[in-house]
């Protein structure tokens, strides 16, 4: 049997065709649209998520000491990760000394330095010579007070030979025999053997610091280092423990 074809159905089979065809068409060009979209969602995703974690990488942090007021301050600066090129001015908090009169009141006062004491940079965190001090000047008795303030206005008299020492140990940075020269002054013993046993633990500090120098070549904080030490050693000229020391100190 032949079937029959109507012009009319001729037409709705052409129109039908043309309908399927114009679908396809709509589907291929929604989908680089979708493929766009899909993509600008994921890139504000990932930008989301990496640039805070960029941003905080940027700031640098960290606190310093003033071995001649023993105060300390914070510094914040931003530099581009992964280089020394700053992006903003350093910001200082103003300086706080974590002890109080019965300490400061030994200290003698000069032109003022600040050390690096701590750097955090993101999760990397580094603490360096002076964060020893700074620990120690914090430490507390059972009931809050600061140690330190405490035992000073209750020694009035080997605060006052302590903290002289504890302050040339630290302008020198030989911030590592810091804890020998507090347990030393918590020690039962008179003033002037107090003294001396200070002097010899920074003595052999400087001892130590020395061959470092003299490895780097560093002329200027080798110099430095000799004439405080001989001027220790003076303050015992008479003593002949010193002796070999200051024969030691003296060597250029």
């Amino acid at each position: 049997m032949i079937s029959k074809f109507s012009g009319h159905d001729f037409s709705l089979a052409l129109l039908g065709d043309e309908t399927t065809k114009s679908m396809k068409t709509q589907k291929q060009a929604r989908l680089p649209v979708r493929v766009l979209i899909m993509t600008t969602l994921g890139v504000l995703v990932i930008l989301f998520l990496v640039l805070p974690s960029f941003y905080s990488s940027t700031f640098i942090v960290g606190e310093e000491f003033c071995p001649q007021l023993f105060q300390t301050r914070e510094f914040r600066y931003q530099r581009f990760p992964g280089t020394s090129i700053r992006i903003s001015q350093t910001a200082l908090s103003i300086g706080r000394s974590p002890c109080s009169k019965p300490v400061l009141t030994n200290l003698a006062i000069g032109p003022t330095t600040w050390q690096v004491a701590k750097v955090q940079h993101g999760l990397s965190s580094q603490s360096l010579g002076p964060q020893i001090l700074i620990d120690q000047l914090r430490s507390t008795n059972a009931d809050g007070a600061n140690f330190w303030d405490a035992w000073s206005f209750k020694n009035p008299q080997k605060a006052s030979v302590l903290w002289p020492v504890v302050q040339g140990a630290a302008l020198q940075e030989l911030y590592f025999c810091v804890p020998d020269l507090l347990r030393a002054a918590t020690e039962e013993m008179e003033n002037e053997s107090l003294r001396k046993r200070l002097t010899q633990i920074c003595l052999q500090a400087a001892k130590l610091k020395l061959q470092n120098l003299l490895q780097m070549q560093n002329v200027n904080a080798e110099s430095d280092l000799r004439n405080w030490a001989l001027r220790l050693c003076k303050d015992f000229s008479d003593d002949p423990d010193f002796t070999e020391l200051t024969v030691e100190f003296s060597k250029s």
